[in-house]
């Protein structure tokens, strides 16, 4: 099959579909949980245990796969607060009380995911109680912003220390866990990790890979079903 064609048949089917229809031996190959990778036979994916998936050359300029390497940063993370409505006038603001842990390296000019601005922080009260008042204020339209009201908010706080992360869409993650596809010379190995903090865009992996080891970001889907294609027949990911 001409690299073209096989381009058309995997844009427009995807590569579950091109499985299906790679022959006698591929499908029965696949059902044992494997098939055997040779060129008269033509097979555009095989799975080996332990090694993982293998495809053509032709199915990965096909799939357009991408790959990133797992690398340390600097990862915001979440602090979630709740906050209490103070104010009422033009601006409403709101109060949240935190730990001095959590309120090192916040600085006023930070916003919430909800739009709201820390404006002020105070210590007054740090070395009787151990706690530092946060003060907001609150976009328009919120649906609770009446005197007294609790507001959920939450503030992404810039990490004292590296982590090591991948990006977001490396990520798989299926009813037996979080997976990522590691890059092993021609192969493709789903391997398990475990996560931590994340942001829009990338995820710490708290273990299961090393720094500079090199993921698929895309198409990690399509792995996921070639991989149950040729081992299990079938599935899908969450």
């Amino acid at each position: 099959m001409k690299p073209s064609r096989l381009a058309l048949v995997v844009g427009s089917l995807g590569l579950a579909t091109l499985l299906l229809g790679c022959g006698r031996n591929s499908a029965e190959a696949g059902h044992s949980g494997r098939a055997e990778h040779g060129e008269e036979g033509g097979v555009p994916a095989t799975f080996k245990e332990g090694r993982g998936l293998q495809f053509t050359p032709e199915v990965v300029a096909a799939l357009g796969v991408r790959t990133a390497e797992a690398e340390e940063r600097l990862l915001a993370r979440p602090l979630g607060l709740t906050a209490q409505v103070f104010s009422t006038g033009p601006v409403p603001r709101a109060l949240a009380m935190v730990s001095s842990a959590q309120a090192d390296g916040l600085k006023p000019g930070l916003k919430t995911a909800e739009g709201a601005e820390l404006v002020a922080i105070s210590r007054t009260a740090e070395k009787a109680s151990g706690q530092v008042e946060l003060i907001f204020t609150l976009p328009s339209g919120l649906p609770t912003a009446g005197l007294g009201d609790t507001v959920a908010l939450r503030l992404a706080v810039a990490a004292d220390s590296s982590a090591l992360t991948v990006p977001r869409s490396a990520l798989l993650e299926a009813a037996s866990g979080a997976f990522v596809y590691v890059v092993d010379g021609s192969a493709y190995l789903r391997t398990p990790v475990t996560i931590g903090a994340s942001t829009a865009d990338h995820v710490e992996i708290t273990d299961g890979l090393y720094a500079g080891d090199t993921v698929v970001v895309s198409p990690v889907n399509q792995l996921w079903l070639a991989e149950l294609r040729l081992t299990k027949g079938g599935g899908h990911s969450h």
